[in-house]
């Protein structure tokens, strides 16, 4: 009975063990040159801005409140000015005082009364009393903060009467006009001149659903260096029902199309980019024979591409079955079935 028992238990450790495995498999199709792809984006503003005073001194006018729109000229905050119109007319006073010594010099000059060496030294004392005349009326103009472009308030870093430095930060103004930033991988760049993109669109993930096209206005030239991706800029204009500010989070849809004619006309198999291994330098896929449903491993080349689909030039052919994605835990000869979520 005891060895009848054993028997039995490794009769069913030998079916447990010859059960296949599940695995998400593919049908191979042709390769199109054509494809569909996205990325995860945030939204930024167009322009965004820290404002600041030149010159410091307490803050006597406020006018910021945070998301209020503002227009191009229109006064953010002011500081005391009574100072600065002081040293403002001393200035002048100075500068009137060097220029009627000089008019005084020059119709001397004329007469031969004066050298020519006091002229010039006149002329110097008034140059100098110009140059501070405009520096007082700068810094007095400086004391009015006014929005350099039309947008919004996006931050606010002082209050009304506090005491500010020159330089220190008081609003960020950011602008209407928003952009999508995704960070794109390096494959995406490495073969950018042989893809044309088209139909981009973006999806605010607070708005499921609508899409809104986007266009490209400019890429980085150098990765990031913890990332190791390059950030491109998508430019896009959201409806007036809804409220896009930066910071949110979207996903850009685009449709990708090779342009190379080398690629083009090659002929290939589309293979999923999680389906490719690699080992020694060499890409392979599991192949799964159709009656027993045993995988195997083949090698194949790879065309350049972008995505995640790529285009098997050699080693596949349409309609073979391979194993999509999860071929690291697999090993050669195992059985598999259809994985089902």
């Amino acid at each position: 009975m005891v060895l009848l028992l054993s028997a039995c238990g490794l009769a069913e450790q030998k079916e447990t063990a010859a059960e296949p495995r599940p695995a998400k498999l593919l049908k191979i199709t042709q390769a199109s040159t054509q494809e569909s792809d996205s990325l995860p984006a945030v939204v930024r503003s167009v322009r965004a801005t820290d404002l600041a005073f030149q010159v410091g001194g307490q803050i006597t006018k406020w006018n910021a409140i945070g998301g209020q729109d503002v227009r191009k000229g229109e006064v953010l905050a002011a500081l005391d000015a009574r100072s600065f119109r002081n040293a403002v007319a001393q200035a002048e006073a100075q500068f009137r005082n060097a220029d009627s010594e000089y008019q005084r010099a020059l119709r001397l000059i004329k007469e031969d009364a004066i050298s020519r060496s006091v002229v010039e030294s006149r002329l110097a004392q008034r140059l100098v009393a110009q140059a501070e005349l405009d520096n007082a009326r700068k810094n007095l103009g400086d004391t009015v903060l006014r929005a350099p472009f039309t947008g919004y308030i996006g931050k606010t870093f002082v209050e009304q009467f506090q005491n500010v430095q020159p330089q220190s930060p008081i609003v960020t103004l950011q602008s209407s006009s928003v952009e999508a930033i995704v960070n794109v991988p390096g494959s995406f760049v490495l073969n950018s001149n042989k893809v044309r993109f088209f139909n981009t669109f973006v999806e605010l993930d607070a708005a499921p659903g609508r899409r809104f096209p986007a266009t490209f206005t400019e890429a980085t030239g150098q990765a990031d260096q913890s990332t190791q991706t390059f950030e491109g800029r998508f430019r896009f204009a959201p409806p007036n029902d809804l409220v896009v500010l930066g910071g949110m989070t979207a996903t850009l849809f685009f449709d990708t199309e090779l342009t190379d004619k080398n690629d083009t006309a090659t002929p290939g198999v589309s293979v999923p980019l999680s389906a490719i291994m690699t080992e020694a330098g060499k890409k392979y896929v599991w192949v799964v024979k159709p009656v027993e449903r045993k995988i195997y491993r083949r090698e194949v080349k790879l065309a350049d591409g972008v995505g995640k689909t790529m285009i098997a030039t050699s080693g596949l052919k349409v309609g073979e079955t391979i194993v999509a994605a999860g071929g690291t835990y697999l090993s050669a000869g195992e059985q598999v079935r259809p994985w089902k979520p």
